[in-house]
């Protein structure tokens, strides 16, 4: 893995997907005060060739594992970065010498709700793509890390606090993560970034708010068999993080 002299934090919020990741994401935009990268390894993951999926045929230059990894840390050397990401596309990368480089903070959703949403973009999706186990390896890595460190464990968000009270959630984070907090970023103007150029279908809803969206007031989603051995298959590390979970 390449080195690059990082002078400053590269904050990463490592998520499931259809965790409201992308929400925070522009919230972080709105900042203005890091440069803000988007699901880097989705490249290497599904076009580059070390590809962990089939799921795509075409390929994308420079997206090597190390290509990522070195375009990351350069960023950092110029100012402040933040990355949301998804464990799972971290792939052969996701390690202690990963995710010693970063400041790390996890956000989960119930799974029923996370495996719904995504199964209207993919019907076909997997357990490992909804990426709970990789979530789950991520945040005891991270946790083996701030101990050696001597350091509390890494902050975990739960979707469902976050949407409830943004302000109290990501005041907490900020303050976890070494970072001030600011308010203003909590609302924005409506808009599609460039950050999310690879995958835009995705995040058209996002592109269209103003901020965090509010809790849903609906009961559970019902699941089709196969969705359902997909949601059961993520559960146990959803609870195992949600007694984790950050508490304002």
């Amino acid at each position: 893995m390449p080195t690059v002299d990082v002078t400053h934090p590269i904050r990463v919020l490592w998520a499931v997907p259809r965790s409201a990741s992308t929400a925070f994401e522009r919230m972080m935009i709105e900042r203005g005060d890091h440069t803000v990268l988007d699901e880097p390894f989705s490249a290497a993951y599904y076009y580059g060739p070390e590809r962990q999926s089939d799921r795509f045929a075409d390929t994308l230059p420079d997206s090597a594992y190390d290509d990522v990894c070195e375009r990351i840390e350069a960023a950092a050397a110029e100012r402040p970065v933040f990355v949301k990401e998804q464990a799972y596309q971290a792939g052969p990368v996701l390690g202690e010498d990963l995710l010693g480089r970063y400041r790390n903070s996890f956000l989960i959703r119930d799974p029923r709700w996370a495996v719904a949403s995504f199964a209207h973009k993919w019907p076909d999706v997997t357990a490992d793509e909804v990426g709970f186990d990789a979530l789950g390896e991520a945040y005891d890595i991270a946790c083996d890390l701030h101990e050696a460190a001597g350091e509390p464990p890494p902050v975990v968000i739960d979707t469902a606090d976050l949407r409830a009270d943004p302000p109290a959630v990501v005041e907490a984070w900020c303050e976890a993560v070494d970072l001030e907090f600011d308010g203003d970023a909590l609302t924005w103007s409506p808009g599609m970034q460039p950050q999310w150029e690879l995958w835009p279908d995705w995040y058209r809803g996002t592109a269209a708010s103003t901020g965090f969206a509010p809790p849903a007031d609906e009961p559970p989603p019902d699941l089709p068999p196969r969705l359902e051995a997909v949601e059961a298959e993520c559960r146990p590390v959803y609870e195992r993080l949600h007694q984790q979970r950050l508490r304002p």
